[in-house]
């Protein structure tokens, strides 16, 4: 093969027409230039040979690579032709002109060149535009003049080498100690790992290969070159699926001798890690080819660095874990609804630190029919605040229950919180001025806190608050016929938070159809180095262009879009409260953790949807995405899933809630390509609305599809539109 490459290149050389170019006819040339030829012809590198104040370039065959689309045009050509995009660079044409002039030879050891390989030479001797094989690459170059006898430069032998592959590697190292720095979870740090690896081993798979629960036996996640990500399937947790026993074996090996194994062939490369107390391995399935050196040498620092990640995700996952079951354990599992109201909440910790928060929400009926709810915050952060969270959630059903008056509830509570702060251990002060012995929190629990009641039938709503964020009306399309704008803040009264003696005074509003309210704790607007008033405004411009949708997915959009915009500080909390123009219907099963329970679910949801005469195209969607979304709970939980549908005002809305093992292996043989690149992006596609939220007990993944009815033809109506 070297000998038919070489072969090109001297009959290349040998059948141009030289005296039709400034070298002149062959016969002629000195025989330093024919030596100079020579080398360049036999070296395995890319090498050109640059000629005359012209530069006319001759080059072996491993350069005609560099050219592309170029070749063999360019053989005998000028180099300030061929290379016309790049030769004005300084590092390019300036140092052949300097070679050239003086016989100074140059090394340039890294430049970042766009060579337009898609270029074509024309009839008429010009070149085209380039194409798609243009890149932008790294290239180690030297140039070396070629002297005559008498000390005349002839060419400039240049060798240049392609490092693209090799700086690719250094940086997906320097990204993946950045990406570390802030992955905290064990599925963040391998979600970061299988990414980066790509890059640096050239994988065409990559596995991150971990204990499993079970003694002797290991699980794995893997990420395919050609799999595609959207940003809603990489907040999902990574599918986990037992190892076999040759890439098990494999992984021991390494292991037992505490160093990469490379296949003989260069197909397989695992490398093993150390993580806290544990194992872990990465295995890279490659192209049949030998190992490249640098490929080699960018394993110790990627074993160091995801060996510290790991040991510290694993460590922040026990104790984050913990954190988040206790305060999710006091958030009310469910919220009710009835055929006028629906309701729909979204809690998201913050991503740094591993202790609870105090955010709370809470919704019950009340013994005259309406419907309470309740918002509120926890000044405070960790075990303590969830704890005093949990009670004085408790403690407004309680007073609402005896007495539903806002002001009547709000007294109530702040004989709570001033109980509370005075029983407290003094140990564990909430403040940040810490307790001496014998005292409380001294005076410095407080407690934020929206309470209301709206009438189902009516719409009418009252409202207090306790030194709460205002909510956010969100009017419907009959509200805005007046020319309302389609979100606002409520213009209420605010009194002091609970713990502080005030007065909190009643607001009256009505909830017309297709209207919402919505609340939130403070975490969604307050960021450091703010104003309140910014945190608002960044709130008004999304409600201003929010979709229509349920109170489901506008709690959704809201938590989204307000942290993609200015990141997360703290934890927070949204509800949404909705009053339905039709009545709302529910129905859900459970769904056990076996491939046959796809057929059954989908055979549910076509006799339920049937009966609430949704459309035939309308319940092939929902069906379709029903299928997907049970697909992928069987395959990442392993356990059992709740599947729920809710019809409400010309919406489906279809959830999926699974409490899965997060991490523990679940399918042998798993494709993840088939779930997660095909399976959500398909519902994400036929549904109008979609979405995936992680808990400590498990993943909740939803979309919703407006719908028809079969009997009109017409849409049933439709939150605000």
């Amino acid at each position: 093969m070297g000998e038919a490459r070489t072969r090109e290149a001297r009959r290349l050389a040998a059948h141009s027409d030289w005296s039709a170019t400034p070298l002149g006819p062959r016969a002629l040339w000195p025989p330093q230039l024919e030596a100079a030829w020579e080398i360049a012809v036999e070296c395995p590198l890319p090498v050109a040979l640059l000629c005359g104040r012209d530069f006319t370039m001759l080059y072996n065959d491993a350069f005609r690579d560099l050219l592309g689309a170029k070749h063999p045009a360019a053989f005998g050509q000028s180099a300030r032709k061929v290379v016309a995009e790049v030769w004005d660079d300084p590092k390019v044409g300036a140092l052949f002109e300097r070679a050239y002039a003086e016989a100074e030879p140059f090394l340039d050891e890294g430049v970042e060149l766009r060579l337009e390989r898609g270029r074509r030479a024309t009839s008429n001797g010009a070149w085209t535009a380039g194409g798609a094989d243009d890149d932008v690459g790294y290239y180690l170059r030297s140039g070396s003049p070629v002297l005559g006898a008498d000390g005349e430069v002839l060419a400039v032998l240049h060798v240049i080498v392609e490092t693209t592959s090799a700086i690719g590697r250094a940086r997906a190292v320097a990204r993946l100690a950045a990406l570390l720095a802030v992955a905290v979870t064990v599925d963040d740090v391998c979600k970061v790992v299988l990414r980066q690896a790509m890059v640096a081993f050239d994988g065409l798979s990559v596995s991150m290969c971990l204990p499993s629960p079970s003694p002797s036996s290991w699980r794995m996640a893997r990420r395919h070159r050609i799999e595609q990500l959207s940003p809603d399937e990489e907040r999902l947790p990574l599918i986990w699926s037992e190892l076999g026993e040759d890439m098990a074996s494999i992984i021991a090996q390494a292991i037992a001798r505490g160093e990469p194994y490379l296949s003989d062939n260069g197909e397989v490369v695992a490398v093993p890690f150390r993580a806290g107390r544990g194992q872990a391995a990465l295995v890279i399935q490659r192209e049949a080819a030998p190992v490249p050196h640098d490929v080699v040498a960018v394993m110790a620092p990627f074993r160091d660095l995801v060996g510290d990640a790991l040991g510290r995700a694993v460590v922040y996952d026990a104790e984050r874990t913990t954190a988040e079951l206790l305060q999710r354990t006091l958030l009310p599992p469910n919220l009710p609804q009835s055929d006028a109201i629906s309701i729909a909440a979204r809690y998201e910790p913050v991503s740094e630190g591993t202790v609870a928060g105090g955010d709370f929400y809470d919704s019950f009926f009340l013994p005259d029919g309406r419907l309470a709810f309740v918002i509120g915050d926890v000044v405070g952060r960790g075990v303590m605040a969830a704890t005093v969270m949990g009670q004085v959630r408790a403690a407004v059903r309680g007073a609402a229950l005896t007495d539903s008056d806002p002001s009547s509830v709000m007294a109530a509570l702040d004989r709570v919180v001033w109980d509370l702060d005075a029983l407290w251990p003094a140990s564990m002060p909430l403040g940040t001025q810490r307790a001496r012995p014998g005292m409380a929190f001294g005076g410095e629990l407080f407690v934020t806190m929206l309470y209301g009641a709206v009438d189902p039938d009516s719409g009418e709503m009252v409202l207090a608050s306790a030194g709460h964020p205002l909510p956010a009306l969100l009017f419907g399309r009959a509200s805005r016929q007046d020319g309302r704008p389609r979100g606002t803040l409520v213009e209420m009264p605010v009194g002091p938070p609970l713990g502080i003696e005030g007065v909190r005074p009643a607001h009256h509003l009505s909830l017309e159809v297709g209207d919402m309210l919505v609340g939130f704790t403070d975490g969604l607007l307050e960021r450091r180095g703010e104003a309140l008033d910014q945190g608002e405004a960044r709130l008004l411009e999304i409600l201003a262009d929010l979709p229509p949708g349920s109170p489901r997915s506008v709690a959704h959009h809201i938590m989204d879009a307000m942290l993609q915009s200015s990141g997360q500080e703290d934890d927070c909390a949204v509800l949404a409260i909705g009053r339905s123009p039709a009545g709302h219907r529910r129905s859900a099963i459970v769904v056990p953790p076996m491939p046959e329970s796809v057929r059954a679910a989908r055979d549910w949801a076509r006799e339920q949807l049937a009966e609430w005469e949704v459309d035939d195209g309308d319940q092939h969607t929902i069906v379709t995405g029903i299928s997907e979304l049970i697909t992928n709970a069987v395959l990442h939980a392993g356990t059992e899933s709740h599947l729920t549908m809710d019809l409400d005002t010309g919406i489906v809305a279809v959830t999926v809630a699974d409490s899965g093992n997060r991490g523990e292996p679940l399918l042998t043989g798993a494709d993840t390509m088939a779930v997660r690149g095909r399976g959500l992006s398909l519902v994400r596609a036929i549904a109008d609305a979609f979405g995936a939220h992680r808990t400590s007990a498990g993943t909740t993944v939803w979309f919703e599809v407006v719908v028809e009815v079969a009997e009109t033809g017409a849409p049933a109506g439709g939150w605000t539109t």
